[in-house]
Protein backbone atom coordinates (compact mmCIF):
# COMPACT_ATOMS: atom_id res chain seq x y z
CA UNK A 1 0.00 0.00 0.00
CA UNK A 2 1.22 3.65 -0.91
CA UNK A 3 1.50 6.07 2.20
CA UNK A 4 0.75 9.60 1.76
CA UNK A 5 1.33 11.86 4.45
CA UNK A 6 0.67 15.37 4.17
CA UNK A 7 2.95 17.36 6.26
CA UNK A 8 1.80 20.17 8.34
CA UNK A 9 3.97 20.56 11.53
CA UNK A 10 2.92 22.56 14.30
CA UNK A 11 0.29 23.83 11.88
CA UNK A 12 -1.38 20.44 12.35
CA UNK A 13 -2.24 21.45 15.82
CA UNK A 14 -5.12 23.66 14.35
CA UNK A 15 -6.56 20.52 11.96
CA UNK A 16 -6.91 17.68 14.35
CA UNK A 17 -11.05 17.95 13.35
CA UNK A 18 -10.07 17.06 10.10
CA UNK A 19 -11.10 13.43 10.48
CA UNK A 20 -14.64 14.14 10.18
CA UNK A 21 -14.61 17.04 6.78
CA UNK A 22 -15.87 16.36 3.62
CA UNK A 23 -14.18 18.29 0.99
CA UNK A 24 -17.47 20.45 0.47
CA UNK A 25 -16.83 21.83 4.16
CA UNK A 26 -13.91 23.80 2.89
CA UNK A 27 -16.10 26.71 1.51
CA UNK A 28 -18.10 26.51 4.95
CA UNK A 29 -14.40 27.24 6.55
CA UNK A 30 -12.92 29.49 4.36
CA UNK A 31 -11.47 31.56 7.10
CA UNK A 32 -9.25 28.97 8.52
CA UNK A 33 -7.41 28.70 5.24
CA UNK A 34 -4.47 31.40 5.48
CA UNK A 35 -1.47 30.30 5.44
CA UNK A 36 0.47 28.59 2.85
CA UNK A 37 0.83 25.21 4.86
CA UNK A 38 -3.41 25.76 5.15
CA UNK A 39 -3.70 26.14 1.67
CA UNK A 40 -1.14 24.21 -0.09
CA UNK A 41 -0.76 21.07 2.46
CA UNK A 42 -4.14 21.25 4.39
CA UNK A 43 -6.73 21.92 1.42
CA UNK A 44 -4.88 19.55 -1.29
CA UNK A 45 -5.27 16.86 1.38
CA UNK A 46 -8.90 17.18 1.19
CA UNK A 47 -9.18 17.99 -2.09
CA UNK A 48 -7.24 14.53 -3.07
CA UNK A 49 -8.03 12.25 0.03
CA UNK A 50 -10.75 10.49 -0.82
CA UNK A 51 -10.00 9.75 -4.74
CA UNK A 52 -6.92 8.45 -3.50
CA UNK A 53 -8.22 6.04 -0.83
CA UNK A 54 -10.28 4.83 -3.36
CA UNK A 55 -7.24 3.78 -5.37
CA UNK A 56 -5.83 2.09 -2.21
CA UNK A 57 -3.80 4.94 -1.27
CA UNK A 58 -3.32 5.50 2.84
CA UNK A 59 -3.53 9.59 2.90
CA UNK A 60 -3.46 11.26 6.41
CA UNK A 61 -2.07 14.77 7.58
CA UNK A 62 0.44 14.83 10.00
CA UNK A 63 2.80 17.59 11.88
CA UNK A 64 5.56 15.11 11.00
CA UNK A 65 7.62 13.12 8.14
CA UNK A 66 6.97 9.14 8.26
CA UNK A 67 9.88 6.87 7.25
CA UNK A 68 9.07 5.46 4.01
CA UNK A 69 6.10 7.24 2.61
CA UNK A 70 5.73 10.21 0.55
CA UNK A 71 5.57 12.86 2.44
CA UNK A 72 3.88 16.48 1.14
CA UNK A 73 5.54 19.25 2.36
CA UNK A 74 5.52 23.33 2.15
CA UNK A 75 8.82 25.25 1.93
CA UNK A 76 8.33 26.33 5.41
CA UNK A 77 8.68 23.21 6.83
CA UNK A 78 11.33 21.55 4.72
CA UNK A 79 13.93 24.71 5.24
CA UNK A 80 13.83 23.79 8.89
CA UNK A 81 16.28 21.04 9.86
CA UNK A 82 14.38 18.04 10.03
CA UNK A 83 16.15 14.72 11.14
CA UNK A 84 13.73 11.96 9.77
CA UNK A 85 12.71 13.78 6.50
CA UNK A 86 15.44 12.27 4.61
CA UNK A 87 13.68 8.84 5.28
CA UNK A 88 10.64 9.74 3.33
CA UNK A 89 10.17 10.34 -0.47
CA UNK A 90 9.82 13.90 -0.20
CA UNK A 91 7.43 16.26 -2.48
CA UNK A 92 7.83 19.98 -1.77
CA UNK A 93 5.84 22.91 -2.44
CA UNK A 94 7.48 26.31 -3.09
CA UNK A 95 4.74 28.35 -3.17
CA UNK A 96 6.28 32.21 -2.76
CA UNK A 97 9.89 31.24 -1.22
CA UNK A 98 13.20 30.69 -2.08
CA UNK A 99 14.29 27.83 -4.28
CA UNK A 100 13.63 24.47 -2.82
CA UNK A 101 16.27 22.11 -3.21
CA UNK A 102 15.17 19.61 -0.18
CA UNK A 103 12.56 17.68 -2.27
CA UNK A 104 12.77 14.70 -4.23
CA UNK A 105 9.97 16.33 -6.38
CA UNK A 106 9.17 20.37 -6.45
CA UNK A 107 5.61 21.43 -6.96
CA UNK A 108 5.43 25.14 -8.41
CA UNK A 109 2.18 27.55 -8.56
CA UNK A 110 2.95 28.46 -11.90
CA UNK A 111 3.76 26.87 -15.42
CA UNK A 112 6.35 29.04 -16.60
CA UNK A 113 8.95 27.21 -16.82
CA UNK A 114 7.86 23.61 -18.65
CA UNK A 115 8.19 20.45 -15.95
CA UNK A 116 10.58 18.12 -16.22
CA UNK A 117 11.61 14.94 -14.35
CA UNK A 118 11.91 16.66 -10.66
CA UNK A 119 9.51 19.65 -10.99
CA UNK A 120 5.72 20.36 -11.73
CA UNK A 121 3.62 23.35 -11.85
CA UNK A 122 0.57 23.34 -10.82
CA UNK A 123 -1.95 26.29 -10.04
CA UNK A 124 -3.22 27.13 -6.71
CA UNK A 125 -6.95 26.20 -5.31
CA UNK A 126 -9.48 28.57 -5.83
CA UNK A 127 -10.28 31.04 -3.27
CA UNK A 128 -12.18 28.67 -0.49
CA UNK A 129 -16.09 29.93 -0.04
CA UNK A 130 -15.44 32.33 -3.23
CA UNK A 131 -18.95 34.08 -3.75
CA UNK A 132 -19.56 35.60 -7.69
CA UNK A 133 -20.51 38.37 -9.11
CA UNK A 134 -24.30 39.19 -8.84
CA UNK A 135 -25.31 39.08 -12.16
CA UNK A 136 -28.19 41.34 -11.42
CA UNK A 137 -25.53 44.03 -11.48
CA UNK A 138 -25.77 44.62 -15.04
CA UNK A 139 -23.07 45.79 -17.27
CA UNK A 140 -22.82 48.93 -15.37
CA UNK A 141 -19.24 48.98 -13.53
CA UNK A 142 -19.58 50.94 -10.68
CA UNK A 143 -17.02 49.25 -7.92
CA UNK A 144 -13.21 48.23 -8.50
CA UNK A 145 -12.19 45.43 -6.07
CA UNK A 146 -8.28 44.68 -4.97
CA UNK A 147 -8.06 41.45 -3.26
CA UNK A 148 -4.94 41.07 -1.47
CA UNK A 149 -2.16 42.53 1.10
CA UNK A 150 -1.98 46.30 1.08
CA UNK A 151 2.17 45.82 1.64
CA UNK A 152 2.08 44.90 -1.96
CA UNK A 153 -0.04 47.30 -3.64
CA UNK A 154 1.79 49.66 -5.79
CA UNK A 155 2.13 53.47 -4.39
CA UNK A 156 -1.08 54.71 -6.49
CA UNK A 157 -3.67 52.81 -5.10
CA UNK A 158 -3.42 55.85 -2.60
CA UNK A 159 -2.35 58.70 -4.95
CA UNK A 160 -5.25 61.40 -4.79
CA UNK A 161 -4.66 61.95 -8.17
CA UNK A 162 -5.42 57.96 -9.08
CA UNK A 163 -8.42 58.32 -6.63
CA UNK A 164 -9.67 61.63 -8.31
CA UNK A 165 -9.73 60.18 -11.62
CA UNK A 166 -12.16 57.19 -10.71
CA UNK A 167 -14.38 59.48 -8.63
CA UNK A 168 -14.39 61.27 -12.45
CA UNK A 169 -15.79 58.09 -13.99
CA UNK A 170 -17.77 57.53 -11.06
CA UNK A 171 -15.92 54.26 -9.46
CA UNK A 172 -15.54 53.23 -6.11
CA UNK A 173 -12.47 51.61 -5.30
CA UNK A 174 -12.73 48.67 -2.86
CA UNK A 175 -9.46 47.59 -1.40
CA UNK A 176 -9.84 44.40 0.63
CA UNK A 177 -6.85 42.23 2.67
CA UNK A 178 -9.03 40.10 4.82
CA UNK A 179 -12.01 39.18 3.22
CA UNK A 180 -11.23 37.40 0.05
CA UNK A 181 -14.43 35.32 -1.13
CA UNK A 182 -17.08 38.12 -1.62
CA UNK A 183 -17.12 39.27 -4.92
CA UNK A 184 -20.48 39.90 -5.09
CA UNK A 185 -20.59 43.52 -5.80
CA UNK A 186 -17.31 44.07 -7.41
CA UNK A 187 -17.52 45.19 -11.19
CA UNK A 188 -14.17 44.54 -11.89
CA UNK A 189 -10.34 43.16 -10.36
CA UNK A 190 -7.38 45.26 -10.11
CA UNK A 191 -4.44 42.59 -9.45
CA UNK A 192 -1.48 44.68 -9.02
CA UNK A 193 1.26 44.59 -7.03
CA UNK A 194 4.82 46.25 -6.94
CA UNK A 195 7.21 43.40 -6.53
CA UNK A 196 10.71 42.98 -8.06
CA UNK A 197 11.15 40.67 -10.76
CA UNK A 198 12.76 37.69 -8.97
CA UNK A 199 9.52 37.11 -6.87
CA UNK A 200 7.39 37.97 -10.00
CA UNK A 201 8.45 35.02 -11.58
CA UNK A 202 7.58 32.59 -8.95
CA UNK A 203 3.67 34.58 -8.26
CA UNK A 204 1.08 32.53 -9.55
CA UNK A 205 -2.03 33.25 -12.16
CA UNK A 206 -4.08 33.13 -8.78
CA UNK A 207 -6.11 36.72 -8.69
CA UNK A 208 -6.98 36.12 -11.97
CA UNK A 209 -8.40 33.11 -11.82
CA UNK A 210 -10.15 34.16 -8.87
CA UNK A 211 -11.43 36.90 -10.81
CA UNK A 212 -12.62 34.51 -13.68
CA UNK A 213 -14.13 32.34 -10.67
CA UNK A 214 -16.00 35.18 -9.79
CA UNK A 215 -17.49 36.40 -13.21
CA UNK A 216 -15.30 39.30 -13.04
CA UNK A 217 -12.89 41.08 -15.74
CA UNK A 218 -9.35 42.14 -14.37
CA UNK A 219 -6.99 44.63 -14.97
CA UNK A 220 -3.29 43.67 -14.44
CA UNK A 221 0.63 44.65 -13.96
CA UNK A 222 2.46 43.27 -16.31
CA UNK A 223 3.61 39.73 -14.47
CA UNK A 224 4.99 36.87 -15.93
CA UNK A 225 2.23 33.92 -15.17
CA UNK A 226 -0.90 36.67 -16.29
CA UNK A 227 1.33 37.48 -19.15
CA UNK A 228 1.70 33.54 -20.46
CA UNK A 229 -2.21 33.09 -19.38
CA UNK A 230 -3.53 35.59 -21.55
CA UNK A 231 -4.89 34.28 -25.12
CA UNK A 232 -6.56 37.28 -26.19
CA UNK A 233 -7.38 40.86 -25.40
CA UNK A 234 -10.96 39.42 -23.67
CA UNK A 235 -8.89 37.57 -21.07
CA UNK A 236 -7.56 40.61 -19.40
CA UNK A 237 -6.36 44.54 -19.62
CA UNK A 238 -2.54 44.75 -19.12
CA UNK A 239 -1.31 48.07 -17.53
CA UNK A 240 2.01 48.71 -16.61
CA UNK A 241 1.15 51.89 -14.66
CA UNK A 242 -1.66 54.24 -13.40
CA UNK A 243 -2.67 55.49 -16.62
CA UNK A 244 -3.13 52.04 -18.13
CA UNK A 245 -5.51 51.17 -14.88
CA UNK A 246 -7.55 54.27 -15.36
CA UNK A 247 -7.67 53.62 -19.60
CA UNK A 248 -8.49 50.34 -19.02
CA UNK A 249 -12.05 51.50 -16.35
CA UNK A 250 -12.26 54.27 -18.90
CA UNK A 251 -12.72 51.54 -22.00
CA UNK A 252 -15.05 49.34 -19.45
CA UNK A 253 -17.32 51.69 -17.89
CA UNK A 254 -17.71 53.16 -21.87
CA UNK A 255 -18.26 50.32 -23.60
CA UNK A 256 -20.85 47.96 -21.98
CA UNK A 257 -20.50 45.58 -24.99
CA UNK A 258 -16.86 44.93 -24.18
CA UNK A 259 -17.61 44.52 -20.47
CA UNK A 260 -20.19 42.04 -21.00
CA UNK A 261 -17.84 40.49 -23.29
CA UNK A 262 -14.81 40.11 -20.41
CA UNK A 263 -17.24 38.78 -17.97
CA UNK A 264 -18.35 36.06 -20.54
CA UNK A 265 -14.68 34.95 -21.31
CA UNK A 266 -14.23 34.94 -17.54
CA UNK A 267 -16.75 32.29 -17.18
CA UNK A 268 -14.91 30.28 -19.91
CA UNK A 269 -11.76 30.58 -18.59
CA UNK A 270 -12.63 29.79 -15.18
CA UNK A 271 -13.39 26.18 -15.60
CA UNK A 272 -9.37 25.72 -16.10
CA UNK A 273 -9.35 26.85 -12.48
CA UNK A 274 -12.13 25.37 -10.66
CA UNK A 275 -11.54 22.48 -8.12
CA UNK A 276 -12.54 19.94 -10.63
CA UNK A 277 -9.40 21.10 -12.65
CA UNK A 278 -6.72 21.27 -10.05
CA UNK A 279 -7.96 18.31 -8.05
CA UNK A 280 -6.53 16.74 -11.32
CA UNK A 281 -3.73 17.99 -11.94
CA UNK A 282 -2.79 17.22 -8.36
CA UNK A 283 -3.92 13.48 -9.04
CA UNK A 284 -2.40 12.99 -12.12
CA UNK A 285 0.92 14.12 -10.74
CA UNK A 286 0.83 11.91 -7.59
CA UNK A 287 -0.35 8.89 -9.71
CA UNK A 288 1.27 9.02 -12.52
CA UNK A 289 4.60 10.63 -11.77
CA UNK A 290 5.16 10.32 -7.96
CA UNK A 291 3.26 7.17 -7.49
CA UNK A 292 5.99 5.25 -9.62
CA UNK A 293 9.23 7.58 -9.03
CA UNK A 294 8.65 6.55 -4.80
CA UNK A 295 7.78 2.81 -5.92
CA UNK A 296 11.36 3.27 -7.52
CA UNK A 297 12.90 4.79 -5.17
CA UNK A 298 11.87 2.05 -2.49
CA UNK A 299 13.06 -0.63 -5.01
CA UNK A 300 16.04 0.50 -4.69
CA UNK A 301 16.33 1.08 -1.06
CA UNK A 302 16.39 4.37 -0.30
CA UNK A 303 19.60 3.80 2.32
CA UNK A 304 19.69 6.16 4.88
CA UNK A 305 23.45 6.46 4.40
CA UNK A 306 22.59 7.37 0.86
CA UNK A 307 19.76 10.15 2.18
CA UNK A 308 21.64 11.69 5.03
CA UNK A 309 24.57 13.15 3.31
CA UNK A 310 22.15 14.30 0.10
CA UNK A 311 19.89 15.67 2.59
CA UNK A 312 22.32 18.00 4.67
CA UNK A 313 24.07 18.68 1.54
CA UNK A 314 20.78 20.15 -0.13
CA UNK A 315 19.84 21.89 3.31
CA UNK A 316 22.60 23.63 3.23
CA UNK A 317 22.55 24.60 -0.28
CA UNK A 318 19.10 25.60 -0.40
CA UNK A 319 19.97 28.19 2.68
CA UNK A 320 22.52 29.78 1.16
CA UNK A 321 20.52 29.68 -2.39
CA UNK A 322 17.82 31.71 0.22
CA UNK A 323 20.40 34.03 1.11
CA UNK A 324 21.13 35.03 -2.19
CA UNK A 325 17.74 35.04 -3.83
CA UNK A 326 16.68 37.51 -0.89
CA UNK A 327 19.39 39.62 -1.51
CA UNK A 328 19.15 40.09 -5.08
CA UNK A 329 15.31 40.65 -4.31
CA UNK A 330 16.45 43.19 -2.06
CA UNK A 331 18.92 44.69 -4.47
CA UNK A 332 16.25 44.69 -7.34
CA UNK A 333 13.37 46.23 -4.99
CA UNK A 334 15.60 49.10 -4.79
CA UNK A 335 16.51 49.90 -8.23
CA UNK A 336 12.70 49.96 -9.00
CA UNK A 337 12.67 52.86 -7.01
CA UNK A 338 8.91 54.36 -6.95
CA UNK A 339 8.10 52.63 -9.89
CA UNK A 340 4.62 50.79 -9.76
CA UNK A 341 6.15 47.85 -11.92
CA UNK A 342 9.07 46.12 -12.64
CA UNK A 343 8.49 46.61 -16.38
CA UNK A 344 8.20 50.68 -16.11
CA UNK A 345 11.84 50.18 -13.92
CA UNK A 346 13.40 48.53 -16.68
CA UNK A 347 14.02 45.21 -15.04
CA UNK A 348 12.94 41.71 -16.51
CA UNK A 349 11.91 38.61 -14.69
CA UNK A 350 14.03 35.90 -14.62
CA UNK A 351 15.50 33.03 -12.49
CA UNK A 352 18.48 33.42 -11.06
CA UNK A 353 18.04 30.54 -8.95
CA UNK A 354 20.53 27.76 -8.80
CA UNK A 355 19.61 25.00 -9.90
CA UNK A 356 19.04 21.52 -8.04
CA UNK A 357 21.59 18.66 -9.02
CA UNK A 358 20.12 15.58 -10.60
CA UNK A 359 19.87 13.24 -7.27
CA UNK A 360 17.66 15.97 -5.49
CA UNK A 361 14.41 17.04 -5.47
CA UNK A 362 13.20 19.73 -6.76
Amino acid sequence: MTELVFVAGRRAEQWRDLDGWRESDIDDNAARFRSGIDVWIVQTFLHVRDALAADGWRVRLSDRFVPGAICVAHWDELHRLRPVAPLAYLVGVRADRPPLLVADWVVRQNTLRPDDGHEAGIPNWPQPGLRPRDPSRGERVRRIGYFGRMAMAPGFFSDPAFLAKLEALGLEFVPSENDWQNYRDIDVVIAFRTAPPRLLHHKPVTKVSNAWLAGVPAIVGPEPAYLQTKRDELDMFVAEDADGVIGALTTLVRDPARYRAMCGRARERAIEFDVPAIRERWLDFLRARVGPAFAAWRERGASPWQRYPWYFDALLRQRLAARRFRAAAAEEQAAMGDHPSAVAAGLSPFDGATRPMASRER
